[in-house]
């Protein structure tokens, strides 16, 4: 790779030298052609604003985002006709420019008459890429990761999939990845800079294996690969149109020109009839790409590769009690040496070093140390037993294309107080404690731009009842190995505008009950009406939420807060059940706040 970038850094500045029997048998070519394309009207082809990325403007025209060495005309970004001018002047005048710019060639040469001597060869590349071998392109999703700002609505890239490489050989395909360059800055400028499209956002190309070690191995992130039904030619012209981006780069903003967005123009360099980015606005989530993508039957294949996180924690839910003791001592003192293990017969014992090793490969990546002592000793033992135990197998979760629409209206009735009311509510993602998270994350809830009105008919008008900027509550649970910390934010406004912001750290834990349920506890602030005057509430919360059903789930919160304005002390209790089916959720919401009752009977589309 380091070797490609230096031959485009030489063709970048390499001086325009023109060949053939004269410049001006050349240069009259050149005119022929650019009349070719001005009577095809290639400029406003749909294939050439998607190799330069145009887009169009609110007042009419185009622009580009695309910076950098990637335009050749001075106003190219905007004028999709003098790019293609200057396009076709670079290309047949300056020596590597075809070379330079492959996809752009490759495209025109099917388009216009273009003399066989006016084009060049490209050994450099045309090797590079044999050696690459790609004839199909995986989508990769990986899942969301609430614990990350920038993962929290999952991730988006492709692998370039050589067909050589079969079975664990995938590995040595090649990434493809669009991201923004941060540098080393987190926290609130980060997040900021990321909102207003302050960082530079580039692709870039590593091997498969350093992905899926960064995701599944590191981030404990599920990967989703999908085959993309793209031909061998248009894996190539993709190929040859990232290689024209080298050394460009365009302003990453997090909510819309972000790593899926870039992606699904990538696509559509390749396939350009088919419509995959004018259905996002505002906000391009991943999720919804992939499904955008399914949509339009461009996706073959799906296959899960479960994180090591997974893994471990299939094998440590498949042990007895026993066992899980004897896995605690071994990691604990490092020995099969122990009192639970040795009472164990070979099959147990077997699982239960199986589960240790998996425990320490996982903590090996994320504490960046080398275990190999410890795995050497637990692989001696396990040999010992012999073939004891069949491979594990790791329960597949649920699909990404089986998650629920990120965007929900809500229609609902209910009584606040006595009084009747009806509502009307808008939510632009994501899910929240009882909707269906099939390839979500469990047991967590992030909610954003959402809007609810409600009409009182003893008032006669709609008035703004809630305004959610962000609510966002993660839950994990705590184990003999890991106490991983839960917390909750939520800002926004209430009735009269009035401004919040409410949040709390906590831990939860898996509850044994006849489905999957998690109990979290959480020590929380709230702070209500925050431009009037300081009032904020501390105290404590219990929440449990409950997963009946694939389809029925099931949710109860209790809150005690003392008011540090009022100097009293109560209580806010609520709960909740929704049955979910065919993309359509009914819901039952109560609560009861220091004495103030309310109800809510809600339809979800």
């Amino acid at each position: 790779m380091v070797l490609n970038f230096l031959v485009l850094a030489f063709m970048l500045v390499a001086p325009q030298i023109t060949w053939g029997f004269s410049f001006a048998d050349t240069q009259s070519r050149i005119e022929l052609y650019k009349q070719q394309a001005k009577d095809k009207k290639l400029a406003h082809s749909s294939q050439w604003l998607r190799l330069g990325h145009y887009r169009s403007s609110t007042f009419g025209g185009y622009h580009s985002p695309i910076q950098g060495n990637f335009f050749i005309a001075p106003h190219g970004n905007k004028d999709p006709e003098a790019e293609l001018d200057a396009t076709l002047q670079l290309l047949f005048t300056a020596k590597k420019a075809q070379c330079r710019y492959l996809a752009r060639t490759s495209w025109l040469k099917k388009e216009l008459s273009i003399y066989p001597e006016d084009l060049q060869s490209c050994p450099e590349r045309d090797s590079w890429k044999e050696l690459l071998g790609a004839k199909e392109i995986y989508l990769i999703f990986a899942a969301s990761d609430l614990s990350s700002a920038a993962s929290s609505f999952g991730h988006t890239f492709l692998r370039l999939h050589n067909p050589k490489n079969t079975g664990k050989l995938e590995l040595l395909d090649y990434g493809v990845n669009y991201a923004a360059v941060t540098g080393e800055e987190s926290g609130a400028l980060y997040a900021i800079k990321g909102l207003f499209g302050s960082y530079p956002g580039t692709f870039s190309m590593q091997p498969y294996h350093q992905k899926i070690r960064e995701y599944t191995n590191l981030e404990g992130r599920d990967l989703w690969e999908y085959r993309l039904h793209l031909t061998p030619d248009e894996v190539t012209f993709i190929i040859d149109h990232l290689l024209e981006l080298e050394g460009s780069w365009a302003p990453y903003y997090f909510s819309d020109d972000n790593c899926s967005a870039q992606i699904l123009e990538l696509i559509e360099v390749a396939k350009p009839d088919i419509d995959l980015t004018s259905q996002f606005h505002d906000f391009v989530i991943p999720l919804d790409t992939v499904k955008a993508l399914e949509s339009k039957w461009m996706l073959d294949s799906e296959k899960v590769r479960p994180s090591l996180q997974a893994e471990w924690h299939t094998r440590y839910a498949n042990l007895n009690f026993d066992q899980r003791k004897a896995v605690v001592e071994i990691i604990k003192d490092k020995s099969v040496a122990e009192p639970h293990y040795l009472s164990l017969n070979p099959k147990q014992k077997a699982e239960s070093i199986e589960a240790s090793l998996s425990y320490l490969a996982l903590t090996e990546y994320r504490e960046q140390k080398e275990k190999k002592d410890e795995k050497y000793q637990l692989a001696l033992a396990r040999s010992k037993l012999g073939k004891v135990t069949e491979p594990i197998v790791i329960p597949p979760p649920p699909s990404p294309l089986t998650s629920p629409d990120t965007t929900a209206v809500y229609w609902g009735y209910g009584k606040d107080l006595g009084q009747d009311f009806y509502s009307f509510k808008w939510r632009r993602g994501f899910h929240d404690l009882l909707s269906d998270d099939s390839g979500l994350a469990p047991f967590s809830q992030l909610d954003f731009f959402s809007a609810e009105v409600r009409y009182m008919p003893t008032r006669q008008n709609w008035d703004l009842y809630q305004f959610t900027f962000l609510n966002i509550i993660t839950t994990y649970p705590w184990t003999e190995f890991e106490r991983p910390l839960s917390w909750k934010v939520d800002v926004g406004t209430q009735p009269k505008l009035a401004p919040y912001f409410n949040g709390g750290i906590g831990a939860g834990v898996d509850v044994a009950l006849p489905k999957a349920a998690r109990a979290t506890m959480f020590v929380i602030t709230e702070n209500d009406h925050l431009l009037e005057v300081a009032n904020p509430h501390f105290g404590v919360e219990g929440l449990l939420v409950n997963k009946w059903t694939e389809h029925f789930r099931t949710m109860l919160d209790a809150k005690y807060l003392y008011s540090t304005s009022e100097g009293r002390s109560f209580g806010d209790y609520s709960a909740g059940l929704s049955y979910s089916e065919f993309k359509t959720e009914i819901r039952f919401e109560g609560e009861i706040r220091d004495n103030h009752d309310q109800w809510k009977l809600s339809i979800i589309f």
